[in-house]
């Protein structure tokens, strides 16, 4: 038997023009943003959800699960809120338009982005 090489074909890397990058840029953005109001809504509702339960139902056998409320609106609702915020400061316009004016000047896009860059968000 032989050992075949099966060389493939090497991919050609695309070169996309300073303003594909800066609209996918902000596409990347905006996508980010969206997702943060999403997770920030999902845990703030999921902690008014069980801090409404938590007080409708205070009776006396429920007076002393306040500890296990409290592990819950933390874990339920602040966990996913905090991501929200995370997203919603670290892809805030603020945050984009800075972005954007240092790529224009040196063409340097920061890591974070630049990780997050598809195809999917270049024009074609």
């Amino acid at each position: 038997m032989h050992a075949q090489s099966t060389a493939e074909p090497e991919a050609q890397a695309v070169r996309f023009s300073r303003a594909d990058t800066v609209q996918a840029v902000q596409q990347v953005f905006h996508k980010h943003r969206t997702g943060g109001w999403i997770w920030t809504t999902i845990g703030s509702l999921f902690a008014v959800r069980i801090a409404s339960v938590a007080v409708s139902s205070s009776s006396d056998a429920l007076a002393g699960s306040t500890g296990g409320t409290v592990v819950g609106i933390a874990v339920l609702g602040g966990v996913p809120a905090g991501i929200g915020i995370g997203k919603l400061t670290r892809f805030s316009h603020e945050k984009e338009e800075q972005t954007i004016a240092f790529y224009q000047k040196s063409g340097i896009l920061p890591p974070y982005v630049r990780k997050r860059l598809k195809a999917k968000y270049f024009a074609r």
